[in-house]
């Protein structure tokens, strides 16, 4: 009866360590990181090609413009982490890629 005892106790035992989790791999835990985003908005009334995709007609904040959302045929506002996300969504993108990464399109 003892042996039997001992053996369900060492089991109970190896598998709450196994559930606990090292020290080194709770060391080596990343936190997580949370990101906040940032909405730029489409400043330029230019539809030349690439015209979407310069970061130079782009401002941060959200669009003032009543017909934001209403139609399709110039970008509006798009969502990125910072302006060097913005740039890297919007590098080498032409117009009609542009339109289909941006949040809200307008008229």
């Amino acid at each position: 009866m003892k042996k039997v005892f001992l053996s369900a106790s060492a089991l109970l035992l190896a598998s709450a360590f196994s559930f606990a989790g090292t020290p080194e791999t709770k060391a080596n835990a990343k936190p997580e990181v949370k990101t906040s985003s940032t909405v730029y908005h489409y400043t330029s009334e230019s539809t030349a090609p690439g015209a979407f995709a310069n970061t130079a007609n782009w401002s941060e904040g959200p669009s003032g413009n009543p017909s934001c959302g209403l139609a399709n045929n110039k970008p509006c506002e798009i969502t990125a982490d910072d302006a060097a996300d913005l740039s890297s969504m919007l590098s080498g993108q032409s117009n009609s890629n542009v339109l289909l990464i941006t949040d809200k399109n307008r008229q």
